[in-house]
């Protein structure tokens, strides 16, 4: 039996509306099914990320926390023990002697002293308080007097007499000129007196310098910009990166008033009295940009807050873009072809189908684009943001610390400010910029180092000193005006939804001195990374948007040492940037690029669309004209970038040249099929009915490839 060729396209024809629905009911539950696991497992990673940054921060807290109650510790065992031997001694006129000896067998201790109750050591003795320091690096003995007055500065007297050992707040000693806090401990005529529960007859204090502590906390590991602070019992300051916080005396509520601790205001559940542990993360802090957590100390009731910058934590953006542009993929696949099965059932015609598709398209790409400008990676892992004089500090420590470890004598850091006034694109990578740049000397420094400054990357550069001034502290600071250009490799492939990170590149003049340049961050008020410090308020950007600037480090690695010996540490020097973080103002392109595309755009639809009222021979031209106005555009726009790549916008107009070519093969098959009686309603309906579902679905699929 022979089948006819139109009997096998009738069968054809039955059999592919047969499977039709079927398919699609499969594309629909795949696309859901797909959708809904990548918006599980995007949960399911944020989830663990959070726990894993939640559980890192607690141990780094309760780890730093256990090392400086370790180090009190020490204090407080030596101390314990020796007031238990003051205790059991029989003979306490020999009190003198063995507090000597225990200060001088105990170099952990940085002072010693047993303080007897008056007439207590002697009948007519008054005051008796042999008093042993060596705070500032330097052995001392004194006799303490006047100590059973009332006054706070005698609470390490006072207190212990009534609740046993005790730390007490921060105080000046004014011998010294040092803040410390002092762990004291009673002791009794006899071990049966104390047994008793007779009054004590004195105290033993031993006293911790404050500034000792803050550089002990330093070398604790909280990652290079991260820092902690402790409080006291009644929230005044101990320990701070920045001594001259601490050594100013402030408590918790006037330090809120400080940009540097506006978090204290986010945290006031550290200061509860029944405080175990808490986390803060980086919503909860400014500008997300930390994390922040705190516990008690042992053996005190001192408060330990740590901030760790969020960059030390933060998910890897290139991932979370793609995995969200998967997953808007997947929803967009999901209601396109539940719009597929309506049109089956015939619940929608074909041209309410292409809307709607056309329109989920269009969103869709949207949405890619916003979250290529919302996890857009800028800075590489290995750089060091600083936006705080605390984060200053801890990678001064850090790298002095790593100098040690390599035996490498501790570099001069020499204190630089930068302003900038104006910055302008001279072309595609070079970018002029002008301002003032300036140095502080300290008084020691002065008469070592020259006061000098460049810039690297830098093609051309004026330097001209403004002005040189003599500190009150002995110091000198000498500022420049500076014009440099400096070149740099920007990535314009995903224009014009591009972001440009203009990096200024620090150096001292002389190529191999010991010298680390530090931002001079106490000349700045705000120090945020959208406070934009040294950014001038009214700096012109034209077609950009200033996002954020900030100082940081980049650890360059030469391969070479420039063939200076004493240029040793080549694979681990700091260079100090100032980063600017700009955005294109969509408003210019939109008008000088997508607004000429979507009318040509609109132009070629018109076209099609009057396909039927129009004759080949002009319907053609207009095409032609279109596609010609299309190639001036995009010379246009090539001209403007001066770039080699192809940029992302630049792929519209390939899909115009493709599009005006489909749709001119259209027209011809069309006007054929109407001098030949054929089926000219089918070219038409395709012209008229696919033209903007095909264009929406080229250009979500080349979003995709661009941004993903």
């Amino acid at each position: 039996m022979t089948i006819s060729p139109q009997e096998s396209i009738k069968a054809a024809k039955s059999i592919g509306n047969q499977l039709a629905t079927p398919v699609l009911v499969v594309c629909l539950i795949f696309s859901v099914l797909s959708a809904l696991y990548c918006t599980f497992i995007i949960y399911q990673k944020h989830s663990r990320f959070q726990s894993e940054i939640r559980a890192q921060v607690q141990q780094q807290t309760f780890s730093a926390a256990q090392q400086v109650g370790d180090k009190l510790a020490a204090t407080m065992s030596a101390v314990d023990n020796f007031a238990q031997s003051i205790t059991a001694l029989e003979d306490k006129q020999l009190v003198p002697q063995m507090v000597e000896q225990e200060f001088n067998n105990n170099l952990d201790l940085f002072s010693l002293n047993v303080t007897f109750h008056p007439y207590k050591f002697e009948r007519y003795t008054r005051y008796f308080s042999p008093y042993f320091e060596r705070l500032t690096g330097v052995d001392r003995q004194f006799n303490l007097v006047d100590y059973d007055k009332p006054d706070i500065e005698f609470s390490w007297y006072h207190r212990p007499l009534k609740e046993g050992p005790i730390w007490t707040e921060p105080y000046y000693e004014p011998q010294n000129s040092v803040l410390m806090s002092t762990y004291s401990v009673p002791f009794f005529a006899s071990v049966e007196a104390q047994r008793n529960g007779d009054a004590p007859i004195g105290v033993v204090p031993s006293d911790v310098s404050l500034d000792y502590l803050t550089t002990s906390l330093k070398k604790l590991k909280f990652g290079l910009g991260g820092y902690g602070t402790i409080f006291s019992t009644q929230q005044n300051l101990i320990s701070h990166p920045v001594f001259s916080f601490v050594r100013e005396g402030e408590n918790a509520a006037s330090l809120s008033e400080h940009s540097e601790f506006k978090f204290l205001k986010k945290v006031q559940g550290c200061f509860a009295a029944d405080l175990t542990y808490l986390f803060f993360n980086g919503e909860t802090m400014d500008n997300d940009e930390h994390y922040a957590a705190c516990t008690k100390i042992p053996h005190t009731d001192w408060v330990l807050i740590t901030r760790m910058s969020a960059d030390m934590f933060e998910m890897d953006k290139d991932a979370r873009r793609q995995m969200n542009i998967v997953a808007v993929s997947c929803y967009a696949a999901a209601l396109m072809f539940a719009i597929f099965l309506l049109t089956r059932q015939r619940k929608i015609n074909w041209t309410q189908n292409n809307i709607s598709v056309s329109l989920i398209l269009v969103f869709s790409t949207v949405t890619v684009l916003e979250f290529a400008r919302s996890f857009n990676s800028i800075e590489e892992d290995s750089t060091v943001v600083i936006t705080s004089t605390a984060q200053r500090e801890a990678l001064e420590t850090s790298y002095r610390n790593r100098m040690l470890q390599m035996r490498i004598a501790e570099p001069n850091y020499v204190a630089t400010g930068i302003y900038v006034e104006s910055i302008e694109f001279v072309n595609a990578n070079n970018v002029h910029l002008t301002g003032l740049v300036w140095q502080k000397l300290t008084a020691k420094q002065r008469d070592v180092i020259p006061a000098s400054v460049n810039f690297n990357e830098a093609i051309e550069s004026t330097i001209t000193e403004q002005y040189r001034k003599e500190l009150n502290d002995g110091g000198l600071v000498v500022g420049w005006y500076f014009s440099v250009i400096t070149r740099q490799q920007f990535d314009y492939s995903k224009y014009p939804f591009d972001h440009k990170n203009i990096v200024l590149r620090l150096k001292g003049a002389d190529l191999g001195s010991s010298i680390v340049l530090v931002p001079d961050l106490e000349a700045y008020e705000k120090l945020g990374k959208r406070d934009n410090p040294a950014m001038a308020k009214d700096i012109v950007m034209e077609e950009w948007r200033l996002k954020q600037s900030y100082f940081k480090y980049t650890f360059q690695n030469y391969n070479t040492n420039f063939g200076m010996d004493s240029f040793v540490n080549q694979d681990i020097s700091p260079e100090l940037n100032y980063s600017i973080n700009i955005e294109r103002e969509f408003l210019g392109p939109f008008v000088t690029t997508l607004l000429p595309v979507m009318v040509m755009v609109c132009l070629l639809y018109a076209c099609i669309v009057s396909m039927a009222y129009t004759p080949y021979g002009d319907l053609r031209n207009n095409i032609t004209a279109v596609v010609f106005t299309i190639l001036l555009a995009h010379y246009s726009i090539r001209e403007h970038l001066q770039i080699d790549e192809v940029v992302y916008f630049e792929i519209f107009y390939f899909l115009l040249y493709f599009l005006a070519s489909i749709f001119m093969f259209i027209a011809h098959k069309y006007y054929k099929a109407q001098a030949t009686r054929g089926n000219a309603k089918l070219y038409k309906k395709i012209a008229g009915i696919w033209f903007w579902p095909v264009l929406t679905t080229l250009i979500f699929m080349t979003t995709i490839s661009t941004y993903y």
